[in-house]
């Protein structure tokens, strides 16, 4: 009976010290999530974010209200914080470095995250200033060309993210690396052979440009014309007021 009573006396206090430490780690972790939200509001936060074109980025990655994520995420370290203070008072050891190994972690994933988001942002303008380059040269496919180069940076900034995390890569990065050979390879190939016709017209035309200029009358073989206009790849000539276009220059 007195051995009891003695446990009582013991865990009592200890029940009573973890409830007081759950209440105050849950009042203060609201005040600081308030505080927070507060703070983003008055320094427009999420103004700035859409200014930048952040908030799609974070909206693909599942953060559709960044202020509440950061707020909350304020919220949880103070939970973990008292947590640990808890497991200390009931003596569990174990669940005490449990908890102390995930708010340690915490740094590292804000940081791959802001690794991940700014390099999405740098790959979406990359993205932006390859396909007005393939438009401004009249590039066929200059959208499935800017959206490659986006999706290629995309893996690599990934892969950096879960590097920072402390994630081991290398056999990621190995296979990754090894795809995109072979695909820039069959892509060069390919693309070698559907512009060597491209090529030759230009090559041409850079060797022969001094021998032809506008007005002149010419033959290919059975098309015979006056030179209306010469450029890199084709020659425009005129015939019976019809205007012909050789694809490769004479």
């Amino acid at each position: 009976m007195y051995m009891l009573f003695d446990a009582m006396a013991v865990a009592v206090p200890r029940i009573i010290l973890v409830l007081v430490l759950l209440l105050a780690g849950w009042l203060i972790g609201k005040t600081v999530k308030g505080i927070i939200l507060r703070a983003l509001k008055i320094i427009r936060f999420q103004q700035a974010l859409d200014k930048v074109e952040i908030s799609p980025i974070l909206a693909q990655i599942g953060i559709k209200n960044p202020p509440r994520f950061l707020a909350s995420l304020g919220y949880w370290v103070v939970m973990l914080v008292f947590l640990i203070a808890i497991t200390e008072v009931v003596r569990l050891p174990i669940l005490s470095e449990g908890i102390a190994s995930i708010l340690g972690y915490v740094p590292k994933l804000l940081s791959a995250m802001v690794i991940l988001i700014f390099g999405m942002l740098l790959a979406g303008i990359i993205q932006r200033v390859v396909r007005s380059a393939c438009e401004s040269i009249n590039l066929s496919g200059a959208k499935v060309i800017a959206n490659i180069v986006y999706y290629i940076l995309f893996v690599f900034i990934a892969i950096t993210a879960l590097n920072q995390t402390g994630i081991d890569t290398t056999v990621i990065t190995s296979n990754v690396t090894l795809i995109f050979a072979a695909l820039l390879l069959a892509f060069a190939i390919s693309y070698g052979f559907a512009s060597r016709g491209l090529m030759t017209n230009m090559l041409s035309a850079f060797y022969r440009k001094e021998k032809f200029r506008e007005g002149m009358r010419i033959r290919v073989g059975d098309v015979e014309g006056v030179i209306e206009e010469i450029d890199s790849i084709s020659v425009t000539l005129v015939q019976k007021k019809e205007r012909l276009y050789c694809l490769q220059a004479p």
